[in-house]
């Protein structure tokens, strides 16, 4: 028996002599494990969506507040923060993702036709791999076969290990990803902004802006670190560590830009 010892590959047509080779579509069995992942996964639009509404919006609320120090200023560049963040992320996001589905659409497009043209090096090329993942020459040949009497399986394998992406990816034309990311954007931006429609004083209104901004990052790591390994609580506190230096450093803008263009900031006028 030959563990390492190379096998010639097969003298017959591998898949290409399926009927309906043209139309096969990488396939692999679903499960309810993937199918939840799936959906835990989805936390990506959720946190990113909320995480980004906050600090943009409360980087321009904090800024414009330091430098303006007018409550209608501050809600009418947060307002128009909110709207045009909203829609860019949910352009962006269908955008991305419609990029991404024809790139790997035209990479299994390629891979198909590779297995058509050159079906034993194709074959070779997987016993290779199965041969890298820890199996015998002959194990790797012997699975090899096996998956190459089910075409839809054996494209998904392929293109797995030679592309290192779930194929799966060209079939998700859903609109969820975006609306989630433009929705969650929109809700996130809108927490740093409700303070100021109280009428409360400058310097208080800051505040709360500032409260409502943690509370939905702590809020939102924290219920990021449920559906992962870590601590919701640290989850939690490293978001609004981001938050806390996107806060300061745009009250350093809104306080030291101005000066340079000839304008003082609204800390530094006199009452």
């Amino acid at each position: 028996m030959k563990d390492e010892g190379e096998l010639p590959a097969p003298d017959f047509k591998v898949v290409v002599d399926t009927p309906g080779w043209h139309k096969v579509k990488p396939r692999i069995p679903d499960t309810p494990q993937r199918r939840t992942l799936e959906r835990q996964r989805s936390i990506r639009e959720l946190v990113f969506g909320i995480q980004d509404g906050i600090l943009t919006t409360l980087g321009i609320v904090t800024g414009v507040g330091e430098a303006e120090g007018k409550h209608w200023f501050v809600i009418i560049s947060g307002l128009l923060g909110l709207i045009s963040g909203a829609l860019s992320m949910g352009v962006g996001e269908y955008l991305g993702s419609k990029a991404e589905r024809e790139v790997v659409r035209a990479a299994i497009d390629m891979e198909r036709s590779e297995m058509e043209a050159h079906p034993q090096d194709e074959f070779a090329e997987q016993v290779a791999y199965y041969k890298l993942k820890g199996f015998s020459a002959e194990e790797a040949d012997t699975i090899v076969r096996r998956l190459a009497q089910n075409p839809e399986i054996y494209l998904y394998e392929m293109m797995r290990d030679e592309f290192g992406i779930d194929p799966r990816i060209a079939e998700q034309t859903s609109l969820r990803g975006p609306l989630a990311m433009a929705g969650s954007f929109a809700i996130g931006a809108a927490l740093p902004i409700i303070p100021y429609f109280t009428g409360l004083n400058g310097r208080w209104t800051l505040a709360g802006s500032l409260l409502l901004a943690v509370a939905g990052l702590f809020g939102i790591g924290y219920y990021a670190g449920t559906l992962s390994e870590r601590s919701p609580w640290r989850k939690g506190l490293e978001i609004v560590l981001f938050g806390a230096c996107v806060f300061a450093l745009s009250w350093l803008a809104g306080h030291y830009i101005p000066p340079l263009l000839g304008h003082q900031p609204a800390g530094l006028i006199p009452g």
